[in-house]
């Protein structure tokens, strides 16, 4: 029932953030935090425990896109593409990942990956074991130019066991995140949200 009422929410919010996006051009081949009203803010704050919104605006030269998650255990890859899906691109659209936990006391979460755009709302939903120990951080750059690299990092969420100086990962890490894997050895785990524009 809370996967069919997020799923819900989701689409709502899709559409009212592509409302938002046709009164506001944007240049070309980036992607952008979009800004939320409160409303919008407060809806994402009472359903999920971490919410990232990434918009993207590419020409038309980009034909396909593809979002996934991965998983990094002490800095090593050990989950390559959690909920991968790949969908035709056309113009702009929204990147939503959600986490929300289905029962309290549990270590279940669901990880809920969507993409909007004028073909409608694709979500791929999985269900991770997260052990709560220790303290966690989250974040993601305000602005991304898709030109940069072929996959981006959009967004992470990462645990540590330690209760003290944990910090989200650099700004350097998501503008060359080859040259900034050793910040990943930092934490027990850490998703990565990843996305692939191609030609």
């Amino acid at each position: 029932m809370k996967k069919i009422i997020l799923s819900i929410i989701i689409s709502l919010l899709s559409f009212s953030l592509a409302a938002c996006k046709a009164d506001d051009p944007k240049p070309e081949n980036t992607l952008s935090v979009p800004e939320l009203s409160a409303r919008e803010k407060a809806i994402l704050e009472n359903t999920s425990e971490h919410f990232f919104l990434v918009d993207f605006n590419v020409d038309d030269t980009y034909k396909k896109m593809a979002v996934w998650v991965e998983k990094y255990e002490f800095g090593k890859l050990v989950a390559p593409e959690m909920g991968r899906m790949t969908t035709a691109v056309k113009d702009n659209g929204t990147i939503i990942f959600t986490t929300s936990k289905t029962v309290d006391g549990q270590n279940l979460s669901m990880f809920n990956i969507s993409i909007q755009n004028d073909d409608g709302t694709y979500t791929a939903t999985y269900p991770e074991t997260i052990a709560e120990k220790g303290s966690s951080v989250w974040g993601s750059p305000s602005k991304f130019n898709i030109n940069n690299t072929k996959k981006l990092a959009l967004a992470s969420i990462c645990y540590s066991s330690r209760d003290e100086g944990i910090h989200t990962l650099s700004n350097g890490f998501y503008n060359d995140m080859d040259r900034h894997m050793e910040e990943l050895k930092e934490y027990d785990v850490v998703y990565l949200l990843r996305s692939e524009f191609t030609k």
